[in-house]
């Protein structure tokens, strides 16, 4: 034969399995022994008592199983438990520091009151009708003084117009509102204009604001007017802005200037709180 004639085998180098079949005997061997077993399980019920002692094998295997997710579960339980008890107590300190600033005016609101004979709405003494904001920037801009306040409660409508209070009385109203936080015009502000009433005499006006650390004025009060130096301004709840009987200042000067047919009235405002934290912003 010549070399063109036979053919090359090519061997793979991948190695090559063979299971050798079972022999006749053992493949009887084996079906009598099932058969067996499955006879014996349906006469003496040998499985069950089999699976009872397997369960009290496994059991304790069950449950070092379990213990990585029943501590998964404790802590966040824990975590959650610990979660509820922080906003549980922020929410009471957010009462509490209402009910402090609430209350800090309620004296003078009353005796007031009972001196002048009025009825007042019981609805400014509910906390309900308050939100509490807490400072985060107070602008020193002479002309253009401003209190933003950061305010975090979702069942709380924030709208702009809404009157802001600190311990003392009026500090100023919402001008502009973001997400968690609301910007206030202060009562100094140039642009300030409030409707007030006088302590003694009863006599309405309208107080407008000059500027930073300024005396505010009441506009176009004519001469017959009998205010008085010294008496305290108050919010008359006119405008459906502010509501009443809340100190805005106090007057401290007045002239009547013979070339001027209106009175010059000069107004304190109460101080600026920059010491104070919370301040409350009047909802209803």
């Amino acid at each position: 034969m010549s070399s063109g004639d036979h053919k090359v085998s090519k061997i793979s180098s991948e190695a090559i399995f063979a299971v050798r079949p079972i022999s006749s005997s053992k493949f009887l061997i084996s079906l009598i022994f099932c058969l067996s077993l499955i006879l014996v399980d349906l006469r003496f019920q040998t499985s069950n008592i089999v699976r009872g002692y397997v369960q009290d094998f496994l059991s304790p295997l069950y449950t070092i199983i379990k213990l990585p997710g029943i501590f998964l579960d404790r802590i966040i339980e824990v975590r959650t438990s610990k979660q509820e008890l922080r906003e549980s107590l922020y929410k009471y300190k957010e009462d509490n520091l209402k009910l402090e600033l609430i209350n800090s005016q309620l004296k003078d609101l009353t005796k007031r009151n009972q001196e002048l004979n009025l009825v007042w709405n019981t609805a400014q003494i509910d906390k309900e009708a308050y939100l509490l904001g807490q400072k985060r920037s107070l602008s020193g801009n002479p002309l253009r003084p401003s209190l933003v306040l950061d305010v975090n409660d979702p069942l709380s409508i924030v709208e702009t117009n809404q009157p802001v209070l600190s311990r003392e009385g009026i500090i100023g109203k919402i001008t502009s509102v973001g997400i968690a936080s609301v910007e206030v015009m202060i009562t100094q502000d140039p642009q300030s204009l409030i409707p007030i009433i006088s302590s003694s005499t009863r006599i309405h006006g309208i107080l407008k604001g000059k500027g930073l650390e300024r005396r505010g004025l009441l506009v176009n009060v004519k001469k017959t007017a009998s205010f008085r130096e010294g008496e305290e301004l108050y919010s008359s709840g006119l405008g459906d802005v502010f509501p009443p009987n809340y100190l805005v200042g106090k007057i401290i000067f007045i002239e009547d200037k013979p070339d001027n047919e209106f009175l010059q009235i000069e107004v304190e405002f109460i101080d600026l709180p920059k010491d104070q934290d919370y301040f409350l912003v009047f909802t209803n």
